[in-house]
């Protein structure tokens, strides 16, 4: 009897700790042995207390018990079966898996922290080795996809790649990864961007990119449709339609009696506080007020994610200002799928020494 009663002590400690860092405090967004770990170990004692319990189980109260510690066992279980078969950094079953990978930067980085116009506190890094005074005249801001942040793999890569000959900025949209608040889709990551313009308006840049991945390009394109200070945009597979045409954004929508476990379980998987928004911003039609800046608009053949073939992009590209310039990626992909990845590098240091 001692025993399970220090076994349940533990598991109850181990249940609040690990829920407390995950939402409260988001230090488990880049500590990923330590997430893992405590899910097996919460899996664990739940498994063995369901076993201790149903030994017990004479009444309809303690039955409920057992089911309710089954339940614990079985969803605990099954967020560490993701993170560590399906979404671990440490392995690839597939070549898209490195997407998803959480990764400390080797170059040097200054760490800043913003406040939104709203007051959500915004982490952002600033690689600014670009030459030798530290100093570049112009910065590029790195806007990641949803579900991804500025710790993602191909985020990384760009940013250090990137950070060869310019200074960049890569940050985490509000409810990613580091970043606090909740992010909803709703047009609510433009005011994160913002306070990144409006960061390195005053620090002197002469020119600002933003160089945008999915939900990040149609931040990016947002942004200059209400005239923020960008100077050029390389906007990377952005939804092209009302974020209502998105099957995870309709998905969401049919869930909401689920809402806590399946938002929790996000939060664990993705590093993301989602909450379903008011979908009423249509791509093609700020796309229409985006002023006469040059752009770059990339995608795939087919975008795997969005669901959409190359086509889809037509009204979107039509919409955006002459100045416009569109890359296909072979294939299908959501832009950053070896190997396009390297050819994306290619084209964004061309099509930057030509336009920026």
């Amino acid at each position: 009897m001692f025993v399970d009663l220090v076994v349940s002590a533990a598991f109850v400690a181990l249940f609040l700790v690990f829920w407390y860092l995950q939402i409260f405090t988001r230090a488990l967004s880049t500590r990923y042995y330590l997430q893992v770990s405590l899910l097996l170990s919460i899996t664990l004692i739940a498994a063995y207390l369901t076993v201790r319990l149903a030994a017990f189980a004479s009444d309809w109260l303690a039955i409920l018990a057992v089911l309710g510690m089954s339940a614990i066992a079985i969803y605990h279980g099954g967020l560490f079966f993701v993170k560590f078969a399906l979404e671990t950094d440490t392995r690839y079953r597939w070549i898209r898996k490195a997407n998803r990978a959480v990764v400390t930067y080797s170059s040097p980085y200054n760490r800043i922290v913003l406040r939104t116009d709203d007051g959500v506190q915004i982490q952002a890094l600033a690689l600014c080795q670009s030459n030798g005074d530290g100093k570049s005249r112009k910065a590029i801001v790195i806007c990641h996809g949803a579900g991804r942040s500025k710790n993602t793999i191909p985020i990384v890569q760009t940013a250090q790649i990137l950070a060869t000959k310019y200074d960049v900025y890569p940050f985490d949209f509000r409810g990613h990864n580091e970043s606090g608040g909740v992010f909803r889709a709703d047009g609510d990551t433009e005011l994160d961007l913002k306070a990144m313009l409006d960061y390195l308006k005053s620090q002197a840049y002469e020119k600002i990119a933003v160089v945008g991945w999915s939900i990040g390009a149609w931040t990016a394109l947002l942004s200059a449709s209400l005239g923020r200070p960008i100077d050029a945009i390389i906007a990377g597979a952005p939804p092209p339609k009302n974020m209502t045409s998105l099957w995870y954004i309709r998905a969401l929508g049919r869930i909401r009696l689920l809402y806590p476990p399946v938002l929790a379980g996000i939060a664990v998987v993705r590093g993301m506080w989602v909450m379903a928004g008011k979908h009423i911003l249509n791509t093609e039609d700020f796309g229409r007020n985006v002023p006469a800046i040059p752009i770059l608009l990339v995608h795939n053949e087919f975008d795997y994610l969005l669901k959409e073939p190359g086509t889809a992009f037509d009204g979107l590209f039509n919409a955006l200002p002459p100045t416009t310039e569109r890359y296909v990626l072979p294939g299908t992909g959501h832009l950053f799928d070896w190997p396009n990845t390297y050819f994306l590098w290619n084209k964004m240091f061309d099509w930057l020494d030509r336009h920026f």
